[in-house]
């Protein structure tokens, strides 16, 4: 009798452990690792969007991921304030990376008092891997770009969009008197100096060929020069603001800008742009201009120079006007400014940017005589708040002529 019943519990608990491994066989097979189960590309492609540190950090994973950092086609690196780590890292993460593989963005952050050697070394690799976009932010805290950075840069002919400059608040970079940049579509420069071509004319991009859209976010011109002429037949989209984050020379502040670009279809003016009394001229009547978007918000926006610069931009389709507080409206009809004669104009939008939902007496005057000379009677206003620039709450005014 004892017999059976020891015999009853082994099968009883035989059963027990056999279900018990059937269960955990089944939880294993659930938990397996399918993302390594995904081809090479769809794994580059996802390890594109990381931080290139975290990319080499996945060759620990399994022997399938040892070299899979090595083709990733986008790189981006970031110091994250361990500078001394970072400028042995990034060289030694370029020298072990696969060369037969093309890349196709790079994006860096360059730091330190190695900075110059980084620089130089980052060029040469982008110029002998084919790299079509560039995103270099550098601190300029040393003596001068490497002579060899901008010879090595523009060696690369495959590059189709740049972006470069110094951190807000240190001295700018100087440029050379031109881009030697034949196949760039995209160029976006923060915090730049231009050297002139001769004893006053600024003119860099002359040289881009097939350029499209050019950013200008804070630049300063050396020595005396006080003309900048933006020279470029195929430059579609122009934005540009912040003419003296940094200058050490102040009378430089003001200077007037030479429009050269026959098929410009936007342009953008922005905040702490200052002209000479030449202002704003273009070479031909941009005869196809789009959209004009003026913003003056750190300081009184001046109408009877944005006047000016209108009577350049008149052929434009769409005009925006932001700004905090209009200055130089009240005694428009005694200064004899000349009304900007719009000869497409289709819409009008003003955006006031105040606390106060209030549509000033001065913003009529403004319209009036901005429109003198057009058919459209109807002007979309915008008032927006300080905490929330971007919120817009629309009203629709007819216009008193």
């Amino acid at each position: 009798m004892v017999g059976k019943r020891n015999q009853k519990f082994e099968s009883m608990a035989k059963e027990k452990i056999q279900k018990i491994s059937r269960k955990r066989k089944r939880g294993r097979e659930e938990e397996k690792d399918r993302l390594s189960d995904l081809p090479d590309a769809v794994l580059q492609h996802i390890m594109n969007f990381m931080n290139t540190r975290d990319v080499v950090r996945t060759c620990v994973l399994s022997k399938r991921w040892k070299n899979l950092w090595k083709h990733v086609t986008t790189l981006s690196f970031s110091s994250l304030g361990k500078v001394l780590f970072y400028n042995k890292f990034v060289p030694k993460f370029l020298a072990n990376r696969d060369a037969s593989t093309s890349l196709i963005d790079l994006n860096i952050d360059v730091y330190g008092f190695k900075a110059p050697k980084l620089l130089t070394g980052i060029a040469k690799y982008a110029a002998q891997h084919n790299a079509q976009h560039l995103n270099i932010t550098t601190q300029n805290n040393f003596r001068g770009m490497p002579t060899s950075f901008f010879p090595l840069m523009f060696s690369c002919h495959s590059l189709t969009s740049l972006v470069f400059g110094t951190c807000v608040g240190d001295p700018p970079v100087e440029l050379p008197k031109s881009l030697l940049l034949p196949t760039l579509k995209t160029l976006r420069l923060f915090n730049v100096r231009f050297d002139a071509i001769d004893h006053h004319c600024v003119e860099p991009f002359s040289a881009c060929s097939v350029l499209n859209t050019l950013t200008l976010e804070g630049y300063s011109f050396c020595n005396d020069a006080d003309t900048f002429c933006i020279t470029n037949s195929s430059l579609s989209i122009l934005k540009i603001s912040n003419s003296f984050v940094y200058n050490v020379y102040p009378r430089n502040y003001k200077h007037k800008i030479i429009l050269s670009t026959s098929n410009l279809a936007s342009i953008t003016i922005g905040d702490n742009i200052i002209f000479s009394d030449d202002q704003l001229s273009s070479t031909c009547d941009l005869p196809f201009l789009e959209e004009v978007n003026i913003k003056i918000l750190s300081s009184p926006m001046n109408y009877s120079f944005v006047a000016g610069w209108l009577q350049v931009l008149s052929h434009a389709k769409r005009l925006k006007l932001s700004f905090r507080i209009l200055y130089d409206v009240q005694n428009l009809d005694t200064m004899e400014i000349q009304s900007p004669c719009f000869v497409r104009l289709e819409s009008l939008k003003i955006v006031i940017v105040t606390p106060h939902r209030v549509f000033d007496e001065g913003v009529n005057i403004m319209v009036r005589h901005l429109l003198q000379n057009s058919t459209i009677t109807t002007v979309a206003v915008c008032h927006q708040s300080l905490i929330n620039h971007y919120h817009e709450i629309l009203s629709e005014k007819k216009l008193l002529k």
